[in-house]
């Protein structure tokens, strides 16, 4: 997979800029007073999941491959929330693998979260969102043991904030929309 210099070389985006496009578009789709509140806590670990993913070039039929096996060291990535089920029911758990379990976490707020549109008529919101909290229960190990408790805290909040901003992002006049 391709750094994030790849795309700061082809498109112009860092690291910095996906971090702060995503921050400044949570906090227009939460609300300032909202916002206050997560801004120096969940809200900047929000931006840098949507800024990692943004940033990430994701070959799907490497990660849905029998021979994709990441280190225990690696960002775990998941093609879907199917995925995410069916290694959460075996792998995951059994791994007990904080990274990992933070990667589920992140996955399930991208998928049912940010393109909760496009997943909610295949899968179960609700259970995904029971199933996110968890793994950011079972990440909550170590110094981040508190950032992942608040994850968990606040999931069903975060999954309704990031469904709102795709929303508002689609609304955007600022968008480059294709020609019909």
């Amino acid at each position: 997979m391709p750094s994030s210099d790849y795309f700061e070389e082809l498109y112009g985006v860092t690291e910095e800029g996906a971090l702060n496009f995503w921050a400044s578009h949570l906090h227009e789709a939460i609300g300032s007073k909202q916002w206050s509140e997560i801004c120096d806590s969940t809200g900047v670990y929000l931006a840098s999941v949507l800024g990692h993913f943004c940033l990430q070039s994701v070959d799907r039929m490497e990660i849905l491959s029998p021979d994709y096996s990441p280190s225990d060291q690696e960002f775990r990535q998941f093609a879907d929330l199917t995925q995410i089920a069916e290694l959460m029911m075996r792998q995951l758990t059994s791994a007990r693998n904080p990274l990992w379990m933070e990667s589920a976490g992140a996955h399930i707020l991208l998928y049912a979260g940010f393109f909760q549109n496009q997943n909610k008529g295949r899968h179960n919101i609700e259970f995904y969102s029971a199933m996110g909290r968890e793994c950011y229960l079972m990440a909550a190990v170590g110094k981040r043991a508190r950032m992942m408790k608040l994850m968990a805290s606040g999931f069903d909040q975060y999954l309704f904030h990031l469904a709102n901003l795709h929303r508002n992002l689609q609304e955007s006049r600022y968008l480059i929309r294709p020609e019909n």
